[in-house]
C-alpha cells in the first residue's frame, strides 16, 4: 500500500447527487443557448416577407424642424433645417413617476402641495396649473454704450437692475427675453438666482434670446434649440425648453425669438420675417402634438403679419386675444412683442410702457396669467367625477 494518502474524493451518495446535478445544469445550459440565440436566428432568417409586412404599414415621422436635443447646455448647429438631413432620434419615453404617499409630511418641503398633487392623481386628473408668463425686449447694452445710437440713457447693467426689479414684482416665474447682452445677462443671473438657456452656450447671438425661469417654481427637463433666420438671412439659434412645474408637475413647452426687423442699417428683412414665422408654426404644431401645453414669447417685430399666420395655422392664442376664425381678427392693441400659448387659457395681460419700463427699454413689458386646467391623465378609462377637487385644507400652504 502508498505511504501517500489518495487525493480521489470518496465516492459516498453525497458526492453521487452532486455529480448528476452538475451534469442537469449543463443541459439546462445549452438547451437555453440553442433556444435564445440559435432559435431567434433561425426565425428571424426563415422569415423575412413576415417582416418586411410588419414593417411596410409604417409611415416614416415628419423631420424636425427642432436641433437634436441637447438635455443640458450644448452645441447643436446653426442651420436651416433642410429636407435632406435625417429627422432628429426620437426622444425615449421615460418611465412614469410612482405617486409616493407614505412620506411623513413633516419630511416633505410644502407637504400640503404635494398632497393636492397626489389627490389629483388618485383621482385620475393632472393637476391645474397658474404660473405668469413674460416677454421683454430689455434694449441691449450696446445700444446705450459709448458710440450706441441711444444716447443719455443708463448703462445696460444699471438699466437690468431696474428691470429686475419690476419683474420681481410682476410676479413672472419665466421670461422671455430678448437684446439681453452679456452685461445684462449676468446681471440679471446675479440679482434673481434664475436659471436660463441658452446663455453662452449655443452661437455668439445666442444669449440675447435667452429663457429665464424661478428654479423654485420650474426644473428644466429638456432643453433644445432651433435656427431662426435674423438680419439678411443669417440664422441664430432660439431656446426650446420643457419644463416642469415643481408644485403640479405638469410639463410645458418654452420658446423664445427675436425676428428681423426692417431698419436703414440692415434693409428689408419682411421676406425673413415671413421665413421664421413658417419655422414657428412648424415648431408649434410639432410641440403641441402630444397635448403639451405649448407657450410662445418674443418680439416678433410684427402686428397682424405675426397674429394671423401663427394662431391661423396652429392652436396658438394670443394672450391679448384676437382670432383667426373665418378671417383674422386682431386685437385692439397689438405691439410687436407677443406672448401666444396653446392647451392654456389666458388672463391679465398687460403691456406696460410707461414708468421704470420706459426708462429700461423702447419696447413695452408684456405679460399675462396662464391657466392650465385639469383634465385626464393619458391612458385612464375613467371619467372624473364631479367632485374630484382636492380638498380644501390640501390646497394652502
Amino acid at each position: 500500500m502508498s505511504k501517500h494518502a489518495s487525493t480521489s474524493p470518496p465516492r459516498g451518495p453525497r458526492a453521487a447527487r452532486l455529480a448528476r446535478l452538475k451534469v442537469v445544469a449543463s443541459v439546462v445550459v445549452v438547451v437555453a443557448f440553442v433556444t435564445l440565440f440559435v432559435g431567434g436566428a433561425v426565425g428571424l432568417i426563415g422569415k423575412p416577407d413576415a417582416i418586411e409586412a410588419d414593417l411596410s404599414g409604417l409611415d416614416s415621422p415628419p423631420p424636425s424642424v427642432l436641433d437634436e436635443n441637447t438635455p443640458g447646455a450644448g452645441d447643436v448647429g446653426d442651420r436651416l433645417p433642410s429636407s435632406e438631413e435625417p429627422a432628429a432620434e426620437p426622444t425615449p419615453t421615460a418611465p412614469a413617476t410612482p405617486v409616493v404617499s407614505d412620506v411623513p409630511p413633516q419630511q416633505v418641503v410644502g407637504a400640503k402641495r404635494l398632497k393636492r398633487s397626489v389627490e389629483w392623481l388618485r383621482r385620475g386628473l393632472a393637476d391645474e396649473t397658474t404660473f405668469r408668463v413674460a416677454t421683454f425686449n430689455v434694449l441691449g447694452a450696446s445700444h446705450t454704450a459709448s458710440g450706441g445710437n441711444r444716447k443719455g440713457w443708463a448703462s445696460g447693467d444699471t438699466r437690468m437692475g431696474w428691470a429686475w426689479s419690476m419683474i420681481a414684482g410682476s410676479g413672472a416665474s419665466v421670461v422671455g427675453f430678448q437684446e439681453l447682452e452679456d452685461p445684462q445677462y449676468d446681471r440679471m443671473l446675479s440679482l434673481s438666482g434664475w436659471q436660463a438657456y441658452p446663455g453662452r452656450t449655443l452661437d455668439r447671438g445666442s444669449i440675447r434670446n435667452s429663457l429665464a425661469w424661478d428654479p423654485d417654481v420650474w426644473s428644466l427637463v429638456e432643453a433644445r434649440s432651433i435656427g431662426i433666420p435674423y438680419f439678411g438671412g443669417q440664422i441664430i439659434r432660439r431656446p426650446v425648453v420643457r419644463l416642469e412645474n415643481i408644485e403640479s408637475g405638469r410639463e410645458v413647452w418654452f420658446f423664445n425669438t427675436h425676428n428681423p426687423a426692417t431698419t436703414p442699417r440692415w434693409g428689408n428683412n419682411a421676406r425673413w420675417r415671413a421665413a421664421a414665422i413658417s419655422l414657428e408654426i412648424q415648431l408649434a404644431n410639432e410641440l403641441g402634438a402630444d397635448g403639451t401645453p405649448v407657450v410662445f414669447t418674443g418680439d416678433f417685430n410684427d402686428r397682424a403679419e405675426a397674429l394671423c399666420p401663427l394662431v391661423g395655422g396652429t392652436d396658438l392664442a394670443a394672450a391679448n386675444g384676437g382670432s383667426a376664425d373665418g378671417g383674422c381678427a386682431p386685437p385692439a392693441r397689438m405691439d410687436v412683442d407677443w406672448v401666444f400659448g396653446s392647451g392654456i387659457e389666458w388672463s391679465d395681460f398687460a403691456s406696460v410702457s410707461s414708468g421704470v419700463v420706459g426708462r429700461v427699454s423702447d419696447h413695452p413689458y408684456v405679460s399675462a396669467t396662464a391657466y392650465i386646467p385639469e383634465e385626464p391623465i393619458p391612458g385612464t378609462t375613467s371619467t372624473p367625477s364631479d367632485d374630484a377637487t382636492a380638498s380644501e385644507d390640501a390646497t394652502t400652504d
